[in-house]
C-alpha cells in the first residue's frame, strides 16, 4: 500500500508527517499551536505528551500554521498504523469522538464550578445559586445537543475528586432519566437540585467525608445529618423551590420507609427526590469506595432492581433501567474473540447486543481507526466483561449502609 504521508531523515530519527487533525501522543507539531484567545498551546518541536494535551490540541478553537502539519518518530512497527491513520475515518466515529471531547470541556467545568461552589458555602455558609444554576444549565444544553456523549462522560471517576465528580455524574444522569418521564418539564429546576444534592456535606469534618475505610456508627450519624444540613442551606441562601429542597432532603429516604431523615413512606416521597436518589445509588455503586471496589454497571444495575428495589420507587427504577441498559453508552467492554471496544448505542429490545466501537485488534493492538460493529448483526460474538471495572461480589450491610448514605 503506498503511504500517504511523507518519510523524512532529521538527523539520525526517521520521521512521518502527518496532518494535525490526526495528532496523536508522541506527534510533535511543526509550527506554534494557539488557543482561540491567542494563548500559546504547544510550540513546535514540543511532544504531545498526555491524552489530556492531545484532547486539548483537537479542540475546534485551536489555531495551527498554515500547513496544519506534525510529525512522529517511525518505525517499522507503526508505518503500517500511520498509513491507516492517515485515511478515511467512519464519520459516526469522527462524530462521536468529537462530541466526547466537547462534552469534557463541559463536565470537567462543571466539576471545577461544583468544587468551588463547595469552598464558598465552607467559607459563607451560603450557597451561590448562580453557579448552580449555570453548571446545571450547561450539563442540560449538552445533555439536549449530545446525550450519548455526556452520559457516557458519567462512567469516567475520579477519586480525587469524588464529591465533586458524583454531584455532576448524578446531576448528569438524574437529568437523562427525567428527560425520559413526565416530569421533564420540571428539567432546569431537577438539574440544580441534583447537582446540590450532596451540598450538605460541604459542612461535614474533612475526616468524615474522606475517611480511607467504613464509617463508624457515630460517623454514620454525622454523615446523616448532611440532607438536612443542604436544606437548611438552601434556606439561608433564599432558595424556596419545593423541588430543588425536595431533592437535596429527601434523595436519602426509601419508599419502605426505611430511609433518612424524615422516614417518609411511598407517595410521601417527591418523584424528584426519588429520581435524584436512583442516579445517587447506581454513581456510587459504580465508583471505588475505600471499603469496596466499584461495581461494574450490570451488576449495580441487578443489585439495584433486586436486593435495593423495596426501597425504590419502581417504575422510575425500571425507567432508569431502561434507558441506562446493561452495558452503559461509553463502558469499555472485551469482545467474546478478544477485541475491545466502547459502547455506542444500546437497545432496550436486547440490551446484551449493543453497537460497539472497536478500538484493537484480537491480539490487542490498537486501531488506527476504531471500527463500528452493531453486535445484533453478529449473532458469533458477545460481549465477554467490563474493561478495568468492578468484578461481581456480595455487597455486607455496613457497605450497603455507605453506598446508601454516599
Amino acid at each position: 500500500m503506498a503511504a500517504s504521508h511523507r518519510n523524512l531523515t532529521k538527523g539520525s530519527e526517521e520521521v512521518a508527517e502527518l496532518k494535525v487533525s490526526r495528532l496523536r501522543i508522541g506527534s510533535r507539531l511543526l509550527q506554534d499551536a494557539y488557543s482561540g484567545d491567542g494563548s500559546l498551546l504547544l510550540r513546535a518541536g514540543a511532544p504531545v505528551d498526555s491524552e489530556r494535551r492531545l484532547e486539548r490540541l483537537l479542540q475546534p478553537d485551536v489555531r495551527f500554521g498554515p500547513d496544519r502539519l506534525a510529525e512522529i518518530p517511525l518505525d517499522l512497527e507503526n508505518e503500517a498504523e500511520l498509513d491507516a491513520a492517515q485515511g478515511t475515518i467512519d464519520p459516526r466515529v469522527e462524530k462521536f469522538l468529537r462530541n466526547i471531547n466537547l462534552a469534557k470541556a463541559v463536565k470537567r467545568e462543571a466539576v471545577e464550578g461544583i468544587k468551588d461552589l463547595f469552598q464558598r458555602v465552607n467559607a459563607s455558609g451560603e450557597i451561590d445559586l448562580g453557579i448552580a444554576r449555570e453548571i446545571a444549565s450547561q450539563l442540560l444544553n449538552t445533555l439536549m445537543k449530545n446525550p450519548p456523549a455526556l452520559v457516557s462522560l458519567s462512567q469516567l471517576k475520579d477519586a480525587d475528586k469524588y464529591t465533586f465528580v458524583h454531584s455532576v455524574n448524578v446531576s448528569i444522569l438524574t437529568m437523562y432519566l427525567a428527560l425520559h418521564t413526565d416530569y421533564r418539564t420540571n428539567i432546569e429546576e431537577i438539574g440544580i437540585g441534583s447537582i446540590l444534592h450532596d451540598v450538605g456535606k460541604s459542612n461535614m469534618p474533612t475526616q468524615i467525608l474522606h475517611k480511607q475505610g467504613p464509617l463508624s456508627d457515630a460517623e454514620m450519624r454525622v454523615m446523616k445529618q448532611h440532607p438536612v444540613i443542604g436544606y437548611e442551606l438552601l434556606h439561608r441562601s433564599g432558595e424556596r423551590r419545593r423541588i430543588i429542597l425536595s431533592c437535596v432532603r429527601s434523595h436519602h429516604e426509601k419508599v419502605n420507609g426505611r430511609g433518612y431523615p424524615d422516614g417518609k413512606k411511598g407517595p410521601q416521597i417527591s418523584p424528584y427526590a426519588m429520581m435524584t436518589s436512583i442516579a445517587d445509588i447506581y454513581d456510587a455503586l459504580t465508583t471505588d469506595r475505600p471499603y469496596r471496589r466499584a461495581y461494574n454497571p450490570k451488576d449495580a444495575l441487578d443489585l439495584m432492581l433486586n436486593r435495593m428495589a423495596p426501597g425504590l420507587e419502581n417504575s422510575l427504577l425500571q425507567c432508569f433501567a431502561w434507558v441506562i441498559g446493561h452495558y452503559p453508552v461509553g463502558s469499555e467492554v472485551e469482545l467474546s474473540d478478544g477485541r475491545i471496544g466502547m459502547v455506542l448505542n444500546h437497545y432496550a429490545t436486547d440490551p446484551d447486543r449493543p453497537t460497539i466501537m472497536v478500538r484493537t485488534t484480537k491480539n490487542g493492538r490498537k486501531l488506527a481507526s476504531p471500527q463500528i460493529l452493531p453486535l445484533s448483526s453478529r449473532p458469533d460474538l458477545s460481549i465477554k466483561g467490563f474493561v478495568q471495572q468492578g468484578k461481581t461480589q456480595t455487597l455486607e450491610t455496613d457497605s450497603e449502609e455507605q453506598d446508601l448514605a454516599a
